[in-house]
């Protein structure tokens, strides 16, 4: 996936920063003591399009990063970049070409974490993105994925703009990220591509999306299962089923999986850290498979499975995977109880397959 901001599409930027500028604080947010100078226009204000009967289209597109499903015109195209998705009705507004003709959808998803809500995320961007030509409505309430979210209108011609434009921005919260979507078409062209980007928003569905970690330390993120508890010491982490397994009670139940990262010296390898770890697990009472090639994080990696008896009393069966990434070596031990493996081998893999490493 392309590393590119939406500010890089000139077209679409054009409509997504003045967009994102001209939401009104809805009722419990801050003021920003800055307002369109524009005079107000009654047909935006109060919207004139009058209220359609919702029509239900099924999603034909999942960002499966963000847990977002919507539906889009078939003829449309659709581009991913790292932060953001556009729909656009023509490949031309993807090139940064200016915009006379079509319109354009950008969805993006802002993680909320510790104390930000969504409120304080639109003042964020209404600092950063203020434009003082668009003419905008209040903020009205939205249902947006079956969730209570926020709307505005807007019309007229961004800063430097020679065309006018018509749109919406709408946002919403839903488990702890914020979800904006951005829309706008050529003014004259509403009354076409309006009730498209209207059909778009109702659209969209929040699929079930797994925990995800991420450290800043190790330079990754992992997803992992509902439920699952975690703890950080240094460059490792240790996921489990419950807060036993932490407390070194006799392990009988469940499962866990130990994440660690280590800077790789001057001849050290990923591999030998490897073996290093299983030349520890095997021993009569513990038997290990053989290597086999995979992908970690869209890197090549190696997995050994391993089964026996670490301790008395305590029939274990898991895996041991490693990767480098930018000169790390990484190791991924995963285990449950023996007769347990058939319910927590899935979850496991699941986990291995939702790692992704930070850039360099």
């Amino acid at each position: 996936m392309r590393k590119a901001s939406f500010y890089s599409l000139m077209a679409v930027a054009t409509v997504a920063m003045g967009a994102l500028a001209c939401w009104l604080p809805a009722p419990g947010l801050v003021s920003m003591g800055h307002s369109p100078t524009a005079s107000p226009d009654p047909s935006v204000s109060s919207p004139a399009r009058p209220t359609p009967t919702p029509v239900f289209l099924a999603a034909n597109y999942t960002n499966a990063a963000t847990g977002v499903s919507i539906w889009y015109p078939e003829k449309w195209v659709c581009e991913e970049f790292v932060a953001e998705v556009v729909f656009a009705s023509s490949a031309g507004i993807m090139t940064g070409a200016q915009l006379e003709s079509g319109a354009a959808m950008m969805m993006t998803r802002t993680d909320l974490a510790g104390s930000l809500s969504i409120d304080e995320l639109l003042e964020t961007t209404l600092r950063e993105l203020y434009f003082d030509k668009l003419k905008i409505s209040d903020a009205k309430p939205r249902t947006i994925g079956g969730h209570e979210g926020f709307m505005v209108t807007l019309q007229g011609s961004p800063t430097g703009g020679d065309v006018s434009i018509r749109g919406f921005l709408a946002g919403v919260e839903h488990d702890g990220w914020g979800h904006l979507f951005i829309a706008a078409s050529i003014r004259d062209e509403w009354s076409e591509h309006g009730p498209i980007l209207e059909r778009m928003l109702s659209s969209v569905e929040f699929q079930h999306t797994e925990p995800t970690y991420t450290s800043p330390t190790l330079g990754l993120s992992i997803t992992y299962p509902e439920g699952w508890i975690y703890e950080e010491q240094g460059e490792q982490v240790i996921f489990a089923t419950s807060q036993d397994i932490f407390s070194g009670a006799d392990f009988e139940s469940g499962a866990a999986m130990l994440v660690i990262g280590s800077e790789l010296g001057d001849g050290e390898t990923f591999e030998g850290i490897l073996e290093m770890i299983l030349s520890e697990l095997s021993s009569e009472d513990m038997l290990t498979g053989d290597r086999q090639s995979l992908g970690i994080g869209g890197l090549d990696g190696i997995i050994i499975s391993f089964e026996g008896f670490p301790a008395e009393d305590m029939m274990v069966k898991g895996f041991v995977a490693a990767v480098e990434h930018c000169e790390w070596g990484y190791l991924f031990v995963g285990f449950s109880a023996l007769d347990e493996w058939c319910e927590y081998e899935p979850l496991l893999r699941a986990m291995l397959d939702g790692v992704q490493f930070t850039e360099e």
